[in-house]
């Protein structure tokens, strides 16, 4: 019944028309609810979409205005047109496709297949997968580096990071890591990437270059046990020195100092928070809470948070528009 309601779905999508919709900054995909809401910077609803079985990982192509989104229980990638909301492709028999990445060429896709021990690589222009690589079991967090040829995939259950080379896409290095790995962030200029321990209250710094690890960050807000530390997305703004990471079950996210790695501020949201994105002109973060169903607004001015707003059931990811 599931495929059946996605299929109506789309063709009534399809045959919706080319439609200009109400501006909108930021995208949210909900797991159970199975839409996305396209809100404005003050996380004003503009616009609600039902499009398909638990959609999860997204990625933004900017210069050919495209949002991918992974449809994990539906096996498949949407390709939607951001000026119109309009489905414009779909790619089909994708296994349990996860969190999505772009490479730099704007003509490949990197897919993290849950539950299915590996990650794929689709050209975008042919839809064709142009290869399928061997992982430990749930890979989650993936990232490509331009600098270094290399792209990343975490495996949780492993705790592994699988290293793979962009051009032939063959394996070249496995990184050890603590317990759980599930989000990777790259920091290009400082040659790092950065990667979340959900079951290790912590994030590990590894060098790009040389895979070794040099440092990490340990997390250890007051009033909450080591166990409900289970830290997920990461963020590192290409502009500023600070990161910021979601700590799922401590119901906090983290405001750290990217070059001393001291933790500055604990900031409290929502239940569980996990997805991560900063408003285009870098003021506002926006925090997914996938427990209570809402996203909480921080001004990174103050590290104050300004607003809660509902969302969809159990958001997922959220992306941030660039128009």
């Amino acid at each position: 019944m599931g495929n059946a309601l996605t299929t109506r779905m789309l063709i009534a999508w399809l045959l919706s028309g080319f439609i200009t919709f109400a501006h909108a900054e930021i995208v949210v995909s909900h797991e159970r609810s199975g839409d996305l809401i396209w809100m404005d910077r003050t996380g004003q609803t503009v616009d609600r979409q039902k499009i398909c079985n638990r959609p999860r990982g997204m990625a933004l192509l900017s210069q050919a205005q495209r949002l991918f989104v992974a449809c994990s229980d539906d096996n498949m990638i949407l390709e939607i047109e951001l000026n119109t909301r309009n489905l414009v492709r779909q790619f089909s028999d994708i296994p349990g496709p996860m969190s999505l990445a772009l490479f730099a060429d704007g003509e490949r896709l990197l897919v993290s297949n849950e539950g299915f021990a590996s990650a794929s690589v689709i050209d975008l222009r042919t839809g064709e997968i142009l290869a399928r690589v061997p992982t430990g079991f749930e890979p989650d967090g993936v990232a490509i580096s331009e600098s270094t040829g290399h792209f990343f995939v975490a495996s949780e259950t492993n705790g592994l990071v699988h290293v793979f080379d962009t051009r032939n896409y063959r394996e070249v290095a496995l990184i050890q890591t603590n317990l759980r790995p599930r989000r990777l962030a790259l920091d290009e200029a400082r040659g790092e990437l950065w990667v979340s321990s959900e079951m290790g209250s912590r994030v590990e710094i590894f060098a790009l270059q040389s895979f070794e690890k040099i440092d990490e960050v340990i997390f250890a807000p007051r009033g909450f046990r080591s166990e409900q530390l289970t830290p997920v997305d990461i963020l590192l703004p290409t502009e500023g020195a600070h990161a910021y990471v979601a700590l799922g079950s401590a119901n906090n996210i983290v405001v750290i100092n990217r070059v001393t790695r001291e933790i500055l501020d604990y900031v409290r949201v929502g239940r569980r928070a996990w997805g991560l994105a900063q408003s285009v002109d870098g003021k506002l973060l926006y925090v997914l809470n996938g427990l209570s169903d809402d996203m909480t607004i921080i001004d990174l001015d103050t590290n104050r948070p300004i607003r809660t707003v509902r969302t969809g059931l159990v958001p997922h990811a959220v992306m941030v528009i660039t128009q």
